[in-house]
């Protein structure tokens, strides 16, 4: 997959399949993680790839409490590790090998999604917990832990909103006028199934829905002003308490 289709179509995956996750593609993610950039190419990192049962188990019970850390057949932890830094000085030793972690963590989700396995970073967990369970080094921080596995078609298609890029991002210097840079990306949701999906309290204005199944959807507390929904299934297709300004179905206002 390009790269740009990639970073565009990367989500974070909640529910996984039973399926298993061949060591492979595990040992690609790492290698994929181990070519981040990092100062002085110290490559302050460590990975711990869990497949025992009892192990992710524990990390459930005792240092997460996530759903998608209960349900993922591979856990990643990623972890920095305090290197010699000493060239840089104290920002190098506080801040370096965490923005080194940051970035071997967006390699394995892009890698992960590229390779068409699920994934989501979770940073809320007991830190000493975590460390107990997996015996870790004191000099090891624990990160990240990346859920990872083959997730259910169709359940995550559809991308939060996004700030336009005029919103989020400085110009300095002399730029080409956009005429459509005040304007909002279109969210599409095209060709997958999401029946008996629920939608509760979600910003969907302006989005596109193009040959999607929707039997059984519910759709709750939502802002669908200006969506357009061509060619889906809207069999039961239950909406209220939705604000439907300028929605279309199929060129037609309701």
């Amino acid at each position: 997959m390009e790269l740009s289709k990639v970073i565009l179509s990367r989500r974070s995956v909640r529910r996984f399949k039973a399926d298993k996750v061949s060591d492979d593609k595990l040992r690609e993610l790492i290698k994929a993680a181990t070519y981040a950039p990092s100062a002085g190419n110290l490559q302050p990192w460590h990975f711990y790839v869990i497949k025992d049962a009892l192990v992710r188990k524990r990390i459930y019970e005792e240092a997460c409490r996530q759903e998608v850390i209960a349900g993922a057949p591979i856990l990643l932890t990623v972890c920095a590790e305090n290197k010699d830094f000493e060239r840089y000085g104290e920002r190098g030793q506080s801040l370096y090998n965490i923005q080194a972690s940051a970035a071997a963590i967006q390699n394995i989700l892009l890698s992960a999604a590229d390779m068409g396995l699920g994934s989501c970073w979770c940073g809320d967990f007991k830190e000493d917990s975590l460390k107990e369970i997996l015996n870790m080094d004191n000099e090891r921080i624990p990160v990240a832990i990346i859920a990872v596995g083959y997730g259910y078609e169709g359940f995550e298609q559809i991308a939060p909103k996004r700030n336009p890029v005029e919103q989020v991002a400085t110009f300095i210097g002399e730029f080409e006028d956009n005429e459509e840079s005040g304007g909002q990306e279109e969210r599409r949701i095209e060709h997958c199934d999401i029946g008996g999906v629920v939608f509760n309290d979600v910003n969907m204005g302006e989005a596109v829905f193009n040959n999607v199944n929707l039997y059984r959807a519910d759709i709750s507390d939502v802002n669908l002003a200006e969506v357009r929904i061509h060619n889906c299934n809207l069999s039961n297709l239950e909406i209220y308490d939705c604000n439907l300004e300028g929605m279309k179905i199929n060129g037609r206002d309701i």
